[in-house]
């Protein structure tokens, strides 16, 4: 029999299917297209589809042909460090695989690479007639800059409005923010039942879960709130009964300081578990950090939004602002999910993090906190193999007294 945690599992990876390229060509009706991950609640209030075309090129480094893909965005001229998720993209875009959207919608962002994608799009010769708008994410997180990026929103929904020529349908908003902060909420609750000693769960249904209910063409759906309360409910019992994920003796729990990337949740994570009872409790997308939307009013709903985009989605949280924040988190989430490590992969493409290494090696030691820095290609396993890095981290688990 198939139990909860399994099919849960599968029905988010059919729905995360969609994020690829032929999926997203074959959606229906006004098409947005952009470069971030900042428009959520609004197209599914407003009626559209809307396609991040960073996240497109991400889930093309994960398909057969990756390696085929990743060289073709290199043979076209994308700098070779720069993200692959970046190349992938940049190429479906150059070799005209993409469908011509009926705007785009475009920001800077967390990261050189996907700024260089958003330049690529708005100069992309074949859609000169395209409509677009560009907003201005400013490198800092109070509440006048969530203000400003929201009232950037805002003119972005009027833009819409005067391209598609429909109204935003106001009630509708306000009713998909209230279901929004449901998920929102069960997402948080899931992340509390993680701290459980043995963690109840695959911690790893924190970043399935975010992805699948910001990402995915069923965003903000009845559907993903019943797929996540079935989440809680199931790990919930399992709390109580002070049980482990099924099948591992949990030893180890380690924090992965970056994003999962295309290989390592299947490839490495879970043979990580299963051979040495290493759990990664928490990883970038894993880490929920996202507050209610407030309702009170359009302004403070948009301020939400402005404040979820800078400071709350997950790899603008970590890459956007200052280290003392990047430091902060790790040792916030070390201590209230007491893992044993931190793990820096130092993927080759995130200048930003690998700016950091040494601040975060030196505060570990400081702190007494093992850190082992990988220097991987979290999208391209040609750089350094699963195997190898297996292998790696076993090393430092043993090194360090952990197993």
């Amino acid at each position: 029999m198939i139990n909860v945690y399994s099919q849960l599992q599968m029905q988010a990876q059919k729905a995360l299917g969609g994020l690829c390229l032929d999926p997203q060509n074959a959606s229906s009706g006004p098409f947005v297209l952009g470069n971030g991950d900042f428009f959520i609640e609004i197209p599914a209030a407003y009626g559209c589809s809307f396609s991040d075309l960073t996240l497109t090129g991400a889930n093309g480094t994960a398909l057969p042909n990756a390696a085929e893909l990743i060289d073709k965005g290199i043979e076209i001229g994308v700098e070779s460090r720069m993200c692959n998720a970046i190349k992938v993209a940049s190429y479906y875009l150059e070799a005209g695989l993409v469908r011509k959207p009926d705007l785009i919608i475009t920001s800077n962002s967390c990261c050189d690479a996907m700024d260089t994608l958003g330049n690529l799009i708005n100069g992309y010769q074949p859609w000169v007639d395209v409509p677009k708008f560009k907003m201005d994410a400013p490198h800092s997180f109070d509440e006048a800059s969530y203000k400003y990026m929201g009232r950037q929103l805002r003119q972005a929904v009027a833009f819409m409005e005067d391209v598609f020529g429909k109204k935003m349908d106001w009630d509708r908003l306000r009713e998909v923010c209230v279901l929004s902060n449901k998920q929102a909420q069960l997402l948080l609750e899931f992340q509390e039942l993680k701290k459980a000693v043995p963690c109840p769960a695959n911690p790893d249904f924190s970043r399935l879960g975010f992805a699948y209910d910001r990402w995915t063409g069923e965003r903000v759906s009845p559907q993903i709130t019943e797929w996540l309360e079935q989440l809680v409910s199931a790990t919930e019992a399992r709390v109580k009964a002070k049980q482990g994920i099924e099948g591992i003796d949990e030893k180890v729990r380690f924090l992965w300081q970056d994003l999962a990337g295309s290989w390592p949740p299947g490839l490495l994570w879970g043979r990580l578990q299963k051979e040495l009872g290493a759990v990664c409790i928490m990883d970038y997308m894993s880490y929920g950090t996202l507050t209610p939307i407030e309702l009170s009013s359009e302004e403070a709903m948009f301020t939400s939004f402005g404040k979820r985009f800078l400071l709350e989605d997950p790899m603008n949280r970590q890459a956007l602002h200052t280290t003392d924040l990047f430091c902060d988190d790790i040792l916030g989430i070390v201590k209230d999910f007491k893992c044993d490590a931190v793990v820096m992969p130092a993927h080759i493409a995130h200048r930003d993090t690998n700016s950091r290494l040494k601040i975060v090696r030196d505060m570990c030691r400081a702190k007494g906190i093992p850190c082992l820095v990988l220097g991987i290609d979290i999208w391209d396993k040609r750089h350094m193999t699963p195997d190898v890095a297996f292998d790696r981290m076993k090393t430092f688990f043993q090194s360090t007294g952990l197993i």
